[in-house]
């Protein structure tokens, strides 16, 4: 098509460009102090002798009814004010994230491993003498069960937790810290052990374990090019979680 006389090829607008590594930080501590903020003045308004004052964080979540609350209303609200961060950055969540269905051979990879993985992680805790089961899940389902707070539990460790925490370390967070497609170990070794060391609940052998899944889910992120692959995997390893924790305290005491 023929330029009309005097007029110049107008040039295509700059691609959106990621948050770079501080700012991605910067957004996901910011999100979460709000959304914690605001979760927690939800509940306290909602019931207020339910809601510690003393910011005791240990007593708190080892509430069942508080810790599955505060969980999901504040991964709810974080991931939120994440995805309108996209938007003000000009990106589609749907791209910035990487939401989109993985190839069926990725699918298959990541199943694989995640069966490998799941027994090996026990079968490193009986060898080293740990407990399979880390003592905060038996301690938290034995309060959800006093409390009537299972199903509560249930739905914030199997699915508030994991579908937020990958779409914040998967999605935002691997976008902005895994620089580099064809030299992403950097990224995905510090995305981990982020990961990991934010598991403040568990000794120091539940976060290694942490540590292992934080691998695999980063590594088959970058290898699907897939947020939701980690997802389901996540999904499935904290169901696997609480099904262990279940039989134990229903069928093995």
């Amino acid at each position: 098509m023929a330029l009309a006389s005097g007029a110049l090829p107008t040039e295509p607008p700059a691609p959106p460009i990621a948050w770079g590594y501080f700012a991605t930080f910067g957004w996901v501590l910011l999100t979460y102090l709000v959304a914690l903020g605001i979760a927690l003045a939800g509940l306290y308004f909602w019931n207020p002798a339910a809601t510690p004052t003393d910011l005791d964080l240990i007593a708190a979540m080892s509430d069942a009814r508080h810790f599955s609350t505060t969980t999901i209303f504040t991964n709810l609200i974080q991931t939120g004010l994440l995805v309108a961060i996209i938007w003000f950055g000009r990106w589609k969540a749907k791209d910035y994230l990487a939401i989109n269905w993985p190839a069926l051979p990725e699918v298959k990879v990541a199943l694989a491993s995640l069966v490998i993985l799941l027994p090996a992680l026990d079968a490193a805790a009986y060898l080293s003498g740990q407990a399979i089961i880390p003592p905060f899940m038996t301690d938290i389902y034995r309060n959800a069960l006093s409390t009537g707070a299972v199903p509560l539990l249930w739905l914030a460790v199997v699915v508030a937790a994991p579908v937020a925490e990958e779409i914040i370390f998967r999605g935002f967070l691997y976008r902005g810290w895994v620089r580099s497609p064809r030299n992403p170990l950097p990224g995905i070794l510090i995305l981990a052990a982020f990961f990991a060391i934010l598991h403040l609940q568990y000794d120091w052998f539940g976060i290694l374990q942490v540590f292992a899944m934080g691998l695999l889910l980063t590594y088959i992120r970058w290898r699907s090019g897939s947020m939701l692959l980690p997802m389901l995997l996540h999904v499935i390893a904290n169901a696997y979680a609480m099904a262990q924790v279940t039989v134990l305290m229903h069928w093995l005491r």
